[in-house]
């Protein structure tokens, strides 16, 4: 576990600072504005905080150090190649997070087309993630802030976001992967304008990313914990002294 818990933005990246930095990195944060905006520059200019700043407060207490890489406007096709980029940007990286789909939903009229090339590309993005040796761990598309559209609009948004974050679900459930559920708990009022969460919708998304990412880092422990036992059990220097 990192000695130093603060968060690192790969917008920092021509920091001096950066390199010893990126080498601490526990967990990655992938995907679009709901995620970061590190295109923009730093990120005392990003319009919106967001979950990974809150998260890393969560993981605080594990030593966990977070990267955020999200870049604003991204749309899944690009998302393999930025998970493929972080990879190599943070080797010692344990656990990815991965959100993308709100700009594909709203970018691409054919809907079940659009859907299940975002699944696709999130497909190609968790195999990447996996030949490494490291966790992915995805997050669905929330709901857009419906009262500042009309109401076929916010209802054609919500229908949207119902059918592809079903999907989604189907996928994770049928490839094993954890599913942190964000869509379930943003409200409205948990938005700064008509997209982008405020400081209490990205406080609940974190929640949310960091009550599953417990999940499967507890698993992970029990699992090593069970392993070194059943390991010690069956040294052959035990056995030799008659203990069973």
């Amino acid at each position: 576990m990192s000695s130093v818990t603060e968060i690192v933005y790969a917008a920092d990246s021509d920091r001096p600072s950066f390199e010893e930095a990126r080498q601490m990195v526990d967990v990655v944060c992938s995907g679009d504005s709901l995620t970061g905006w590190n295109n923009f520059g730093p990120s005392s200019t990003w319009p919106y905080r967001t979950y990974p700043d809150f998260l890393q407060e969560l993981v605080r207490p594990l030593g966990f150090r977070i990267a955020n890489g999200g870049i604003a406007g991204e749309i899944s096709d690009n998302g393999p190649q930025q998970v493929q980029d972080y990879l190599q940007l943070f080797p010692n990286a344990r656990y990815f997070v991965i959100g993308f789909g709100t700009n594909d939903l709203g970018t691409w009229p054919d809907l079940e087309a659009t859907s299940r090339r975002i699944i696709q590309n999130m497909d190609e993005m968790v195999r990447s993630v996996q030949s490494q040796g490291k966790q992915p761990l995805l997050f669905n598309v929330p709901f857009a802030n419906e009262s500042m559209f009309s109401y076929q609009i916010a209802r054609e948004l919500h229908e949207k976001r119902d059918y592809h974050n079903e999907r989604l679900k189907e996928f994770c459930d049928h490839s094993q992967l954890p599913l942190a559920d964000i869509c379930s708990k943003l409200r409205n009022e948990h938005f700064g304008d008509e997209l982008h969460p405020n400081d209490e919708g990205a406080k609940m998304i974190a929640a949310e990313v960091h009550r599953t990412f417990l999940a499967i880092h507890e698993t992970k422990y029990a699992v090593g914990i069970i392993g070194v036992s059943r390991a010690w059990l069956h040294r052959p220097d035990r056995n030799n002294r008659g203990l069973r």
